[in-house]
This record gives C-alpha cells, structure tokens and sequence, in this order.
C-alpha cells in the first residue's frame, strides 16, 4: 500500500491509475524514449538519477539489461565505469540537468554534440532525464517502486 489510501498497490504504475489520464500519458512518454534511446542508455539515465537524488533503492528496478554490479556502480559514481565518450557526455548532462538544471547552458548541448548525438537524440535525453527525475520523485514521495 502506498502513502495514499486510494492506492491499492506498490508501483508508480498503481499510483499513477489513481489520477484520471495519468498513467495513459506516462505509459507513451515511456514508449516514446524506450524508442529513441537505447535499452543501455536509457538504463543508465534512469539509475544514475536514482543515485543522483538518493534513491539508491530502485537502482534494481530502474537497472533494465544493466549488470546489477554497472547499475550500482553508476548510481553511486558513473564516472568510474568504462563508458563511451557519448555514454559520459548524456551522464555528465544527465548530472547537471538533475542537481543544477537551472545552470544546464547551450555548451552544455555542445558536449553532446561534439560525441556525435544530433539534436533530437539530445531532446530525448533531457526528456529522458526529466522524465526520470519525475518518475522517480514521484515514487520516493509516494513510497512505490518506480517502473
């Protein structure tokens, strides 16, 4: 049972059938980014913003075809793991747009840029990212597992 009495179950998913429309609209934003980003990125996205905002606990749900073991690790410091220029560029923006998006400027695109990501791969990581901050937030405040 979530924090919400008329939450029958322990998901975001459960959470999210409660508000009229909610979980149609986050089911087809989850399509749309599944679809144009890889399982692999979209993983590391989603776990490095778990550890980014604490919530190391839904590193496991969040962690897709990630090794368990490349999951932790890059909830609690990406910068260790052996990653593609293009994986550090996302995770470097996936870092600032979740602890100072307020400071994320046009060379912060750039970087992206420069490790060959055109501009709507870069859209749909900032979606991605915000999508992830939303979700898991949403599930932490809620006390559900994010999906």
């Amino acid at each position: 049972m979530s924090r919400l009495g008329i939450v029958p179950g322990r998901s975001l998913e459960d959470l999210l059938a409660a508000a009229p429309g909610a979980l149609a609209a986050d089911s087809e934003m989850r399509r749309q980014l599944t679809e144009g980003l890889t399982p692999r990125l979209y993983s590391l996205i989603a776990v490095a913003v778990a550890g980014m905002l604490g919530c190391e606990r839904f590193v496991d749900d969040l962690r897709g075809p990630l090794e368990k073991s490349v999951a932790f690790q890059a909830a609690e410091d990406w910068t260790k793991l052996p990653l593609t220029e293009a994986e550090k560029a996302v995770l470097s923006y996936t870092e600032k747009g979740t602890l100072d998006e307020a400071s994320v400027r046009k060379s912060d695109a750039d970087v992206l840029r420069r490790a060959g990501l055109a501009d709507k791969d870069i859209l749909i990581i900032a979606t991605a990212i915000a999508y992830h901050n939303y979700a898991i937030r949403m599930a932490a405040a809620f006390d559900v597992t994010p999906r």
